[in-house]
């Protein structure tokens, strides 16, 4: 899912109880995930004083860590301070608590756990790319939201997910999206995101992607995460830290009020991160419904040619779908890539239901 795209992702997973706000913690463990090593306790919080207060901040710091770790990269310490389980916090006090741990590593900016330092470098370059190339991968990013809405009135909302949205895209990157649908539509909505994705490829065919990115014949310049029906989204079933972490990055371009009645829907992710309900997102222009968009809709007025379409559009993604596993069989790192994305994606990736 659920997701912030820096690189190669760490696998493995662990799962946390929710962070309740002034709640006292004994132990907290950080798993290492590294050769087999096991989780240590990064530090152990005390009843009472100043003393708790700090060793919270800290402790709420490494498994916020944790968590991006698990998709590969170490943030600024900016980041962190605004994406911390539990709340954002000042990052000049983040700051200073995190100098003062001998199990963190505070770098340029950029902190990690101890034994992931290397992510400091790899996510350095990519902080930089992204100021460099954001500006025009946004404006496929809005394309490619306006065709889709336009396209398929079943969608209520298109919302950036990934590297684009978590400051750390590349140009050898895809563009991530995150979608919310109507109920009984899934896949004639994954489906008609295809369709417009294979316009947006051909159209910057030029574009090279990485080898854990690529596709036979053309890039693929937009990327289907997940597809959420509104009746699975109100609420989710999957109530995990990695869940919240998703919803917490994603970036809505269009149907605002659609992502914002499902946080609404599911008051559980306040006890992970809060802030998400704070924040404030505009909404792009629409255009007009387009042609495809107008047969759609007439679809929609038939429940039984809804569920035929649905069905039909289904079977045509799964034979596309197999092509594409299939051609990536000799990728090592691609391969790696969808086994961790398809456990972190559960049970929203296509096919999973």
């Amino acid at each position: 899912m659920l997701s912030a795209h820096f690189g190669q992702s760490v696998p493995g997973q662990s799962r946390l109880a929710p962070w309740k706000m002034g709640k006292t913690i004994n132990t907290i463990q950080i798993v290492t995930e590294r050769a087999g090593e096991k989780g240590t306790v990064l530090s152990q919080s005390q009843s009472g004083g100043s003393q708790a207060s700090s060793g919270g901040l800290a402790e709420r710091a490494g498994e916020t860590l944790r968590i991006m770790h698990r998709w590969g990269y170490a943030p600024r310490i900016e980041v962190l301070s605004e994406q911390l389980l539990g709340g954002p916090e000042s990052a000049e006090h983040l700051h200073h608590e995190l100098e003062t741990r001998s199990d963190l590593v505070v770098q340029d900016g950029f902190v990690s756990l101890k034994g992931y330092a290397h992510l400091i470098r790899k996510s350095r370059k990519r902080v930089d790319s992204h100021q460099s190339f954001r500006a025009d991968a946004l404006v496929i990013a809005n394309a490619f939201a306006r065709d889709l809405a336009s396209s398929c009135p079943m969608v209520a909302c298109i919302a950036l997910s990934g590297s684009l949205a978590s400051g750390g895209y590349g140009p050898e990157d895809d563009i991530d999206f995150d979608l919310i649908v109507q109920p009984g539509t899934k896949y004639i909505c994954y489906f008609v995101a295809h369709l417009i994705g294979l316009r947006f490829s051909w159209r910057y065919r030029h574009l090279r992607l990485d080898e854990v990115h690529h596709t036979p014949l053309l890039p693929k310049i937009a990327c289907i995460n997940v597809v959420w029906p509104e009746d699975q989204a109100r609420p989710f079933a999957r109530r995990d830290e990695d869940m919240a972490f998703e919803l917490m990055r994603c970036s809505p371009l269009l149907g605002v009020e659609a992502f914002r009645m499902a946080l609404r829907a599911n008051p559980w992710i306040r006890d992970y991160f809060p802030q998400v309900y704070d924040r404030v997102w505009t909404e792009a222009k629409r255009e007009p419904t387009n042609l495809l968009g107008r047969i759609l809709t007439g679809v929609g007025h038939s429940p039984r040619m809804l569920r035929l379409v649905e069905a039909a559009s289904r079977r045509i993604l799964w034979v596309l779908y197999r092509f594409v596993q299939h051609s990536r069989r000799g990728n090592e790192a691609a391969v790696t890539r969808m086994e961790f994305l398809r456990k972190v994606k559960f049970p929203y990736e296509a096919f999973q239901d």
